[in-house]
C-alpha cells in the first residue's frame, strides 16, 4: 500500500469517530484516574479500541503504540501512534476543545499524520514531502517575525512539581510575547500552529502519541520543531519547541535560559 493510501486510511479512521465523540461528550461518562490529575474517560478506551482494531485488520504486521493500551510491538518498521482523545480532561468536563491524533512512522520518519480539531470540526492531515492540508486547503504557518507580536501556547503537566516548573517557564516567556494561550489539547495547539493562528508552542514530557502527527503537520506547513535546546526533535525527547520558524531562535533563547537553571524536568502533559 502506498503512503497516499495509508494517509487516506488514517483520515478515514479519524473521521469515522468524530460523530461518536460529539454525541457522547455530555452523557455522564465514566471517568478513571491514572494519577491525581491524569484521567481518562470510557470514550478514550472506545476510540482507541476502534482505531487499534482497524489498523490490525488492515495492517496486521504493523506495530502500534497507543496511549491507553499496551503497545503491540512485532518488530515492524511501520509503527502507528494513537492519541484517542487529545484533551481528555476537557472532554471529561464537557468542554468541547479536544482532538484525535493518528500517525504512521516508517523507519526513522513520521510519514503520514491526521489530527481532528473539535473547535474547527476539521481533520488536518499531512504526508511527508507533500505538504499539510485541511479541507483540501494547503496549510501555511504564520508570518509573524517579532516574538513580541506572537501568540504562543503550552501544555501544563499533571504532577505538582511539573506544574510549578512550567509556571516558571510561563512567567519567563509571558513578558516576551503578546499572549499565551492554553487549549488543554496538544492536537488542537499544533493544528492551530499549522493553520497560522498560533505562532509557537513549548512543553516538557510529552509522549510519542501526543506529538507524532502534530510534528509532521507543523513541519509540512512550513514550521519548525526541535527540542528546547535546539536539537532535532525525536519522539522520545524530554522537551519540545515548535514555531512558525521565524520566532524559533528567540523562543529557544528564552526557554533554554530558564531550562539551564532547572535541569531534569520530565513530567506528564495534557493529553
Amino acid at each position: 500500500m502506498s503512503k497516499d493510501d495509508q494517509l487516506d486510511f488514517a483520515k478515514k479512521i479519524v473521521e469515522s469517530i468524530i460523530e461518536s465523540l460529539k454525541e457522547n461528550i455530555r452523557t455522564g461518562l465514566k471517568i478513571e484516574y491514572k494519577s491525581k490529575f491524569d484521567l481518562l474517560t470510557e470514550m478514550d478506551r472506545k476510540v482507541e479500541n476502534k482505531i487499534v482494531t482497524a489498523i490490525q485488520e488492515e495492517f496486521p504486521k504493523h506495530d502500534i503504540v497507543a496511549e491507553e493500551s499496551a503497545a503491540s510491538i512485532k518488530g515492524s518498521d511501520h509503527v502507528w501512534y494513537i492519541d484517542p482523545i487529545s484533551g481528555s480532561t476537557n472532554y471529561a468536563h464537557s468542554i468541547p476543545i479536544y482532538g484525535v491524533s493518528l500517525a504512521l512512522k516508517i523507519g526513522e520518519n513520521i510519514e503520514v499524520g491526521a489530527i481532528y480539531n473539535s473547535v474547527e470540526d476539521e481533520v488536518f492531515y499531512a504526508e511527508r514531502g507533500k505538504g499539510a492540508y485541511v479541507g483540501g486547503k494547503k496549510l501555511s504557518i504564520s508570518d509573524v517575525e517579532d516574538i513580541e507580536k506572537s501568540i504562543v501556547s503550552t501544555s501544563f503537566p499533571y504532577d505538582d512539581i511539573g506544574r510549578k516548573k512550567n509556571l516558571q517557564y510561563f512567567n519567563e516567556i509571558s513578558p516576551k510575547v503578546e499572549g499565551i494561550r492554553r487549549t488543554g489539547s496538544v492536537a488542537v495547539d499544533f493544528s492551530y500552529l499549522a493553520l497560522g493562528v498560533l505562532d509557537g508552542f513549548w512543553a516538557v514530557g510529552l509522549e510519542p502519541w501526543d506529538t507524532a502527527a502534530c510534528v509532521l503537520i507543523v513541519e509540512e506547513s512550513g514550521g519548525r520543531v526541535s527540542s528546547i535546546d535546539g536539537k532535532d526533535y525525536e519522539l522520545e525527547a524530554e522537551t519540545i519547541l515548535a514555531s512558525n520558524g521565524k520566532i524559533h531562535e528567540e523562543m529557544k533563547k528564552v526557554v533554554s535560559a530558564f531550562r539551564d537553571k532547572s535541569r531534569g524536568i520530565l513530567t506528564k502533559q495534557d493529553k
